[in-house]
């Protein structure tokens, strides 16, 4: 099976996973493995529900005291859980690839930027934002811990609906407009990590249709690790997917929602 993806509404790592859920994978398993992610962190509360255009919509609250997590604390956490869900190879280097694609995105966001990085790992900061430092050893999530439930959510999710980790785009994705506020200032959207990704990967993309953040880092890294880029020429009526997801994010905008196919490799 092959994934096509079209984020005309954006995408982001609960996004993903959510649209992997109305596909067809098993929320149940899904959840057993996210909740594995979020104990290593504190305590978590993660639920599914449908919206009244049908789409499936994550919700994760994570509550933890910690103040950061090291990168390569995180790569620890996810080693660990392939281990004990048995995740096969090509979703473990699937999930490993997402998350060295985000920190070294957001190591070269600081220095292309010009973000001012402390050395204090007592100071707050926003949730989507990361600190990093000279490697994946020394780069640090600060109040992002829930990267490790995005990646293992999304690995689980491939895997049960036996899909191999690439995809192509339907569209360009949609990053929205407006400006993010973070710790560092307030800068333009797309974020710095995304730009990066957008910009060294490859994937098209377009801004709108609204003023806000559409497109996060961990989307950026989950498209990037697919190598999904945009393919004009698919005719869903021709190529036939043998499955249809949706999906939305915490909040329930007046944009498309996320739509996920799942179609025969040979039918493309």
């Amino acid at each position: 099976m092959k994934l096509l993806i079209k984020p005309n509404g954006g995408m982001a790592g609960d996004m993903f996973t959510a649209g992997l859920v109305s596909l067809g994978a098993d929320f149940g398993d899904m959840r057993n493995a996210m909740m594995a992610a979020a104990e290593k962190l504190g305590t978590a509360y993660i639920d599914l529900k449908k919206t009244d255009d049908g789409s499936s919509q994550l919700l994760i609250v994570l509550n933890s005291s910690r103040r950061h997590l090291a990168a390569g604390e995180a790569k620890e956490i996810l080693l660990g859980l392939f281990d004990s869900f048995n995740i096969r190879e090509k979703y473990r280097d699937f999930g490993l690839r997402i998350l060295d694609i985000l920190v070294k995105a957001e190591r070269r966001a600081h220095r292309e930027y010009n973000i001012v990085v402390h050395d204090n790992h007592n100071h707050s900061h926003n949730n989507s934002h990361w600190h990093a430092h000279d490697d994946i050893e020394e780069a640090f999530l600060h109040e992002a811990q829930d990267i490790v439930i995005d990646i293992i959510g999304a690995v689980m999710g491939m895997e049960e609906l036996d899909i191999e980790p690439e995809a192509d785009l339907l569209c360009p994705v949609s990053v929205g407009g407006g400006h993010i506020h973070f710790s560092h200032g307030t800068m333009s959207v797309p974020a710095p990590a995304t730009s990066v990704i957008l910009k060294e990967y490859g994937i098209e993309w377009t801004k709108g249709p609204i003023e806000r953040e559409l497109f996060t880092p961990t989307g950026a890294a989950i498209l990037a690790a697919l190598g999904a880029k945009v393919k004009s020429n698919i005719d869903l009526n021709i190529v036939k997917p043998v499955s249809k997801g949706l999906a939305r994010g915490t909040k329930v905008l007046e944009i498309p929602p996320l739509e996920l196919y799942m179609v025969l490799k040979k039918n493309l």
